[in-house]
């Protein structure tokens, strides 16, 4: 195990009271002087006051020149931006995910992919699964999720070469996928039936069934699932793949996408 060194526990000690100063700001709606901020924090006024100058140098603290109070910067607006895309998926895709839930009896996850992994942006628990939720913001290999199957079936052929060359498949139960030709396999598999499955590949007794959703371009932008124990979900994979890619198809729709005999899709050829 890598042991911290004295000036690692004074960087990490550093980092945390820097994200308190802009959780206290963010709370703020006109911000506060320097001793209030110091008095809350339970820090000293000089400490502080060093921390407020670097984020303000670095753009994440704004300083009103009249009042002297500290206010969060325009910087922050940047993080924030770069949200923005996850959270319209999450906006569009949340009355899915609760119409899936009711149908399926199971608890809902949604996750985007990100480089190599899904992570999880959105889940409805029943009233069964709370104890069992998987915490908005976790990361999971792709390979090992039905989420991260179900969208990697429908990238590029180039780009599921070029994740397939540089995957370290780890074994996290004795179901898990670790080479690229049987990966591949399951890839082409999903692709052809429309949805994934995950058969407690990375969480032993959990049993997943995704599909993608797609943008306007057919792009696979997120994935919904349905998740639940191993030997309830294994024995009603024909109900529960036909309810997600329901709610996926319906999901994509919000996004301008639509199945290839739908209509719209004829019209806009």
């Amino acid at each position: 195990m890598e042991r911290i060194t004295a000036s690692g526990r004074d960087g990490l000690r550093t980092l945390e009271r820097g994200l308190a100063v802009l959780e206290l700001l963010a709370g703020a709606e006109r911000g506060f002087p320097l001793s209030d901020v110091a008095t809350r924090l339970g820090l000293s006024v000089a400490v502080c006051h060093r921390m407020l100058s670097t984020l303000v140098k670095a753009g994440y603290v704004e300083q009103d020149p009249r009042t002297r109070w500290y206010q969060l910067g325009l910087k922050v607006l940047e993080l924030r931006g770069a949200m923005d895309g996850p959270l319209r998926i999450v906006a569009s895709v949340r009355p899915y995910l609760r119409d899936l839930m009711l149908r399926a009896g199971l608890r809902v996850h949604l996750a985007v992919y990100r480089g190599g992994d899904i992570v999880y942006i959105d889940r409805v628990d029943t009233t069964d699964t709370l104890a069992r939720f998987v915490p908005l913001g976790r990361r999971a290999p792709a390979y090992a999720t039905s989420l991260g199957k179900a969208i990697l079936a429908f990238l590029p052929a180039e780009d599921i070469d070029a994740y397939l060359a540089a995957v370290r498949f780890t074994a996290f139960t004795p179901n898990t996928i670790t080479s690229a030709e049987a990966l591949r396999r399951e890839l082409a598999l999903t692709r052809e039936r429309g949805y994934a499955l995950d058969r407690t590949e990375h969480e032993r007794d959990t049993f997943c069934v995704g599909a993608p959703i797609f943008d306007y371009t057919g792009n696979p932008i997120a994935a919904l699932s349905t998740a639940g124990p191993a030997a309830q979900v294994g024995a009603d994979v024909a109900r529960l793949s036909l309810l997600v890619k329901t709610a996926s198809a319906e999901a994509s729709q919000r996004f301008g996408h639509y199945a290839a005999d739908d209509p719209r899709t004829i019209a806009a050829r």
